[in-house]
């Protein structure tokens, strides 16, 4: 049995009792606490816990959650045992293990033969692990180094190493703080000094100090050697050889490089992630060191939720660095957190102030990067400037480029580059391939201004920018070469470098030019990477900044790069709207004038998408099927496939759910992902998953309810795979939440719903999140609360409207009409129900046509108009056999029939039969006339010569 906190835990028969009765969780509740057991209080990651918790199954971080929360549940008051490590994942605490002592002013006392050495340090904050190591590791080594960045809180682990180890080391630890002296070759006399020794009357040297500690047990702490690291480590060296008692434990920028060194990075402290909640906030060390070094100059520093969400704020802004923490807690214990957070970028002016009695260079952040700056060579000096325009980290082939016109060789650039690593002024990303490097954002923000000084500032952003052209000219060749998710995400580390660039050359300083020509090749990927917002921003400015006449001409297809970027995503951030159709309809006239047909398809298929998104199904199988044909014409066997699919959804949406699958199945029987891929930058869709989604509307339509919701769970599970916020939050708004709601699936539409929320509001998908509204108030309607939210129901539609996003309109219009009716509100329900059928009349849509019917039946049912309401559910009736609605087909017999039943007509009751011998009327491409049996908005179904007048085609404006 294990016990944490009160609860009794058996791994072998998977039981928890609490004060002697059983205690039951779920059984993946269990397997998480079990590798938390198991992981014996180290950390275990998220994907360790969700990999082996979950083999087999693709879920979402929330699911994680969900069960991290029913253990803290089930521990109680002991619920802080279980702790989370911010973005990285959880450790169980053993239940004997206190927390850190919150001691503000502790005293070290480190016995020492010759000196008795006393510091009043703060209470450690986050570092418990790192001791522990050092400390275990002292049972077998004799040189440890404590290397990392300056303010890093090297000096502090290693005191804390000693005070904890003193009773290890009989003969005592002594103290050597190397940071004030100044030349090399005082360094003995230092280690003398800390030791008591007489210095004789000749030459100090590391053998003579040798043998004056020989066959003493004791630890020398060599602290802050990097301005004389060739000195500390002849010491170490030298006295760990002539004394194998003797143990150096040492703290500088870089290793000693000496025999048997063990290093131990000391990492920045962790700073809390960008969503994290308040809670999470509070449990990281970084903001646990920036509260305490607060609270001891204002102990009524402020906790409420914002106060707390810029502290995170600050600390993230800061790395983690617990000098400049403390700083910046100084800081805003006089000035407040508000005017802190709203003056970082100055922070070199505004984070002054430590301590009094540490060393001047830590009285101020910028004195402390001086110092690290200073002890650099001239090409480590120039290599870090230049590197510091690099927001989200390099290659060595960037730095290579970065610094080409100072002439230095690759082999320089190399040595420059490792000097910097080894000091901890830029950071290896060892985990990435091929090799990256970055600079903490304080010392980035240093080396920045180092440029201005030196003048070189324009010249850095102008290499910097067409470093990042280089980039993304390659990428072509990474999209047909390599899978989707291994170069997107290579090319997702380059978003903030591209971000930099553009903002420079846009600026007034910058080069217009290069933002123009350096917006067209890659602003499309950030469409590819879900940044759809940015997308639109980038190509407009790029746009507007093209038009302008103090710009060289820009080439046709310059322009048609940024106007296919922009359109494309503007659908789903503006919405499918005339100033939409308007630009694709110009990136179509360009294209058609330059003969490009791969432009020209690009921009038949952005017109079908806008008019498929704003509701016009007529319009949108046009569309679809001169796609289709250019494809054809074209001899572009991919297209040819896409055409297919979208075909087939826009038939779909006419009504015609045969064809539809007819169409689908062709395309899915086809399509080869790898092979049928559209390779046009901004434009990555897995085509078969977003078929599959629209089949599971026709198979619903088609009365094969537990097919479709088969396929919407599989078409979702693959998009969660393909790992794309676009595909994701398709696959969720067509198929997956509407056959959910349609089946009355609540649990799974309510799940659906929170994760498209999720996405779409991360994406910036603004038509999806206003759906999401949408299917939000449908699904509380379902319930019993429905009555209450018709306010909220109806301004979700208006919202909606509002988007031009109408696609969804007919279904949720009736489930609003249905609501209504609940509620007795006949008069809101049949105007519902009248804009539905008016809706259905003006764009050619038909799939959800004969549930119109049947709920207008329903509604002269409840005004107790039987013939009317008899006569709208054979309407209903008629119009699903018709199109071979299955679903529908049953849904509008059981009305009949029940209504038949009430009128005592069961015994002669038979269903009617469509209106076989009427001719459907037909437009030329064979479409169903759209205005078919539309039933008038006076309240009964159509006469003869109405239907005849409703046949007629509907004139209007061209659509393109």
């Amino acid at each position: 049995m294990v016990r944490i906190g009160q609860l009794l835990i058996s791994l072998e028969s998977r039981e928890i009792q609490l004060n002697s009765e059983s205690l039951r969780i779920g059984s993946r509740a269990f397997d998480i606490l079990e590798l938390l057991i198991r992981a014996q209080g180290t950390l275990v990651s998220k994907d360790e816990i969700m990999r082996r918790v979950w083999p087999d199954t693709v879920v979402e971080e929330n699911n994680l959650q969900v069960h991290i929360a029913a253990l803290r549940k089930a521990l109680g008051a002991d619920r802080d045992l279980i702790k989370t490590v911010p973005g990285r994942g959880y450790r169980l605490m053993p239940a004997h293990e206190e927390p850190p002592s919150q001691r503000e002013d502790a005293a070290v006392l480190l016995p020492c033969t010759s000196t008795v050495l006393t510091a009043g340090v703060s209470a450690l904050i986050g570092r418990q692990q790192l001791v522990a190591q050092v400390l275990d590791a002292l049972n077998a080594a004799r040189v440890f180094t404590l290397v990392g960045a300056g303010g890093i809180g090297k000096t502090r682990v290693a005191l804390e190493v000693a005070a904890q180890s003193a009773m290890r080391f009989p003969d005592g630890v002594v103290f050597v703080p190397l940071a004030s002296v100044s030349n090399a070759r005082f360094a003995l006399e230092a280690l003398a000094g800390a030791l008591g020794m007489k210095l004789p009357a000749g030459r100090l040297s590391p053998d003579l100090i040798g043998a004056e500690t020989a066959g003493r047990r004791m630890l020398i702490v060599l602290d802050n050697c990097e301005h004389v690291i060739d000195a500390a480590a002849e010491i170490a060296r030298a006295m760990t050889a002539a004394n194998p008692a003797l143990c150096v434990l040492a703290t500088s920028r870089e290793a000693l490089r000496i025999q048997d060194e063990v290093l131990y990075h000391v990492p920045s402290l962790d700073v809390p992630q960008d969503a994290s909640l308040s809670d999470e906030i509070l449990q990281t060390s970084a903001v646990q060191l920036f509260l305490a070094r607060a609270r001891t100059i204002d102990p009524c520093f402020s906790s409420d939720e914002r106060s707390i969400f810029l502290t995170g704020l600050v600390c993230r802004r800061l790395d983690g660095i617990p000098l400049a923490i403390e700083l910046a807690a100084a800081r805003a214990a006089v000035l407040g957190i508000e005017v802190l957070a709203d003056h970082l970028d100055e922070r070199f002016r505004i984070l002054t102030g430590g301590f009094r009695g540490v060393l001047p260079r830590h009285q101020t952040l910028k004195a402390m990067l001086d110092w690290s700056y200073r002890l650099l060579d001239d090409t480590e000096r120039t290599l870090l400037r230049w590197l510091g325009v690099f927001l989200n980290g390099f290659s060595f082939d960037a730095a290579c480029h970065m610094v080409a016109a100072h002439g230095f060789s690759q082999t320089e650039i190399l040595d420059a580059l490792g000097g910097l690593v080894s000091k901890s002024l830029v950071i290896h990303d060892s985990g990435a391939v091929p090799s990256r490097y970055r600079l903490l954002a304080t010392t980035r923000a240093y080396a920045l201004q180092q440029l201005e000084d030196n003048g070189e500032r324009k010249a850095a952003a102008l290499a910097h920018a067409t470093w990042v052209r280089t980039v993304f000219d390659r990428a072509p060749y990474h999209r047909t070469e390599r899978p989707p998710g291994e170069w997107l995400s290579e090319f997702r580390q380059e978003v903030g470098n591209l971000r930099t660039a553009l903002d420079w050359a846009f600026s007034p300083g910058g080069d217009r030019s290069v933002g123009i020509e350096l917006s067209a090749m890659a602003v499309p990927f950030l469409f590819d990477v879900s940044l759809v917002d940015e997308c639109c921003e980038r190509a407009r400015m790029a746009i507007d900044a093209a038009s302008h006449a103090d710009t060289a001409s820009v080439s046709v297809n310059t322009k048609l790069r940024l106007l296919a970027a922009y359109a494309a995503g503007l659908v789903y951030t503006e919405g499918p709207t005339a100033a939409l159709r308007d630009v694709w309809s110009e990136v179509l006239s360009l294209a058609v004038a330059a003969s490009d047909t791969e432009f020209e398809s690009r921009a038949l298929w952005g017109l079908w998408n806008a008019y498929q998104y704003g509701g016009e199904a007529r319009a949108a199988l046009l569309l679809a099927r001169r796609f289709g044909a250019l494809a054809q014409q074209s001899g572009n066997r991919t297209q040819c496939v896409i055409g297919c699919r979208i075909e087939g959804i826009a038939l779909h949406y006419a009504g015609e759910p045969s064809a539809a699958r007819e169409q689908l199945e062709a395309m899915l029987n086809a399509y080869v992902h790898g092979w049928h891929r559209w390779n046009t930058v901004g434009f990555r869709v897995d085509h078969g998953i977003v078929a599959r989604a629209t089949l599971a509307r026709v198979s619903w339509v088609q009365g094969e309810t537990q097919e479709a919701l088969r396929l919407a769970h599989h078409a979702l599970d693959a998009a969660l795979e393909y790992e794309h916020d676009m595909v994701t939050c398709y696959v969720l708004v067509e198929a997956f939440i509407p056959v959910a709601l349609l089946t009355f699936d609540q649990a799974v539409a309510e799940a659906g719903i929170a994760m498209l929320r999720t996405r779409a509001s991360h994406a910036g998908f603004a038509i999806w999140a206003t759906c999401c509204d949408c299917y939000e108030e449908y699904l509380q309607s379902m319930s019993g609360e429905g009555q209450c939210r018709l306010p909220q129901f109806r301004a979700s539609l208006d919202a909606l409207r509002k988007s031009g996003f109408l696609a969804p309109l007919t279904l949720l219009l009736a489930q609003f009409a249905r609501a209504s009716l609940a509620a007795g509100r006949r008069d809101d329900a049949t105007a519902a129900i009248n804009e539905a059928f008016r809706h259905c009349e003006e764009t050619g849509e038909r799939w959800y046509y004969p549930e119109l019917c049947r709920v207008r039946g329903e509604i002269a049912l409840a005004a107790h108009q039987t013939t009317d309401a008899e006569s709208w559910f054979v309407s209903a009736l008629d119009h699903a056999v018709r199109q071979g609605a299955g679903e529908l087909e049953r849904h509008a017999a059981a009305s009949l029939g029940e209504l038949q039943k009430r009128l005592g007509k069961a015994s002669e009751m038979q269903l009617p039969h469509p209106l076989s011998d009427v001719p459907m009327p037909e437009h030329s491409d064979g479409i169903a006339a759209p205005g078919y049996i539309v039933p008038p908005l006076n309240g009964s179904p159509a006469s003869s010569s109405e239907r005849d007048l409703a046949a007629r085609p509907r004139t209007s404006g061209s659509i393109l």
